[in-house]
């Protein structure tokens, strides 16, 4: 469950009412209500489902890019900022690559437009990555860059004077700093400078031991343990990094011509540090599940890195008990596991709680509701005098309500002549 004790206390504030938060063996959170009146109860259950609920952000701009940007170390300060200002509880999950906002209405409201805003700033800081070398690309580029904007790329910030730019030799990459428009400047002129270049034939064969993803001479090598194929580290490393981003790529195979042999686990290991790694396995499993669209799923609980086979249309539903968090799904409709009902009665159900007992009701004489707290009472036998869980006594023959026994077998001698 979320942890937001100020919405929590909000929605359950009324009299009488007192809650504790239970944990149990597994480190899943329940909430005990206790009340006064059974109707207290009922009231409060349908608020605090939609605070447990939570709401999924969604916004036409929030690429899959921009919202890995909260796994940044200002995306992380700005999201624990705007849970400060908003009272709220957010959570991002890294499997669905889902947002949820946890609190009261308006909190979340404000929440929303904070973290979007604070979302898309963030992208638009982030400095754009031009390569220089790569498949498509003169081998020469950043040779004849250098050449017509000069070593200090004078001529591109003549050009462009608002803009920031870092030149990575290593690499062959530019990073370029500045509005939107500027980035988009600055991209339009490399593109004509590679496009010119093509064109007055200073386009070079690759090398025969050229790297086969940058086509230059390779810097760094790497030999892949699976073909024994060499390659530039950084090459490796931003084939790595580009499947990250993108979540295409997968499975990570040798980019050598004719040659798909997938990457190994320790070829992973010496490329990547091992939060990237992490993260790297965190994407291939959401590819592997996004591939087989309908075959599998995910575990429904937050950051939860297992996956569960979906049950066929017409095959029975089965439990599957999760060994990470102990959570227990039904394979079919994804929702708890429910036995002796069926998918469709259970979702009726979590749809509507009374819906199975206002069915249960029809045409029972002997079933009728609490006048005071509206609890539904049935009566088995005895006499016509009955007492509600609430405190209530009540005439079954006309119900209505009486503070005392006394008062209600009165009003049955004078009224109905009998008990």
């Amino acid at each position: 469950m979320c942890w937001c004790p100020q919405a929590l206390t909000s929605v359950l504030l009324h009299v009488g009412v007192s809650y504790n938060l239970e944990k149990n063996e597994y480190g899943i959170f329940r909430v005990k209500l206790t009340a006064n009146a059974t109707k207290t109860i009922a009231d409060l259950r349908r608020p605090l489902e939609i605070l447990m609920k939570g709401k999924t952000i969604n916004h036409p701009d929030l690429t899959l890019s921009t919202v890995q940007l909260l796994m940044s170390r200002d995306g992380v300060a700005d999201l624990k900022s705007v849970e400060q200002e908003t009272g709220t509880y957010i959570l991002y999950d890294r499997q669905s690559l889902n947002i949820k906002v946890f609190g009261l209405q308006d909190q979340v409201a404000a929440a929303e437009e904070k973290l979007i805003h604070a979302l898309l700033q963030l992208r638009d800081k982030k400095p754009l990555d031009i390569r220089l070398r790569g498949r498509n690309l003169p081998p020469n580029l950043m040779k004849e860059m250098l050449k017509k904007f000069g070593a200090d790329l004078e001529g591109l910030k003549r050009e462009v004077p608002a803009v920031e730019l870092r030149l990575n030799l290593r690499q062959h990459t530019l990073y370029v700093r500045g509005s939107k428009e500027d980035k988009q400047r600055v991209e339009e002129m490399i593109s004509e400078l590679v496009n010119s270049t093509k064109y007055n034939g200073l386009l070079q064969l690759p090398l025969e031991n050229a790297c086969p993803i940058c086509l230059c001479e390779v810097e760094d090598p790497f030999k892949l343990e699976s073909c024994g194929h060499v390659f530039c580290l950084t090459c490796l490393v931003d084939q790595c990094e580009s499947a990250l981003k993108s979540h295409d790529g997968f499975p990570l195979c040798c980019l050598k011509n004719g040659c798909k042999k997938q990457l190994l686990v320790v070829d992973l290991r010496s490329l990547l540090s091992s939060e990237k790694l992490e993260e790297l396995f965190r994407a291939s499993l959401r590819a592997f599940v996004a591939s087989n669209a309908g075959k599998y799923r995910f575990c429904p609980t937050p950051d939860c890195p297992s996956i569960y086979q979906v049950a066929a249309a017409d095959a029975e539903s089965k439990p599957f008990v999760c060994g990470a968090c102990f959570v227990e799904i039904c394979n079919k409709c994804h929702l708890e596991y429910h036995p002796f009902i069926s998918c469709e009665a259970y979702k009726e159900y979590k749809e509507d709680p009374d819906a199975t007992l206002l069915e249960w009701r029809k045409g029972k004489e002997n079933v009728k509701v609490c006048p005071s707290c509206h609890f539904t009472i049935e009566k088995a036998d005895g006499c016509n005098h009955v007492e509600c869980k609430c405190g209530s006594h009540i005439c079954w023959a006309c119900l209505e309500n009486f503070r005392s026994s006394d008062d209600c077998y009165s009003h049955l001698r004078s009224v109905h002549l009998s008990y």
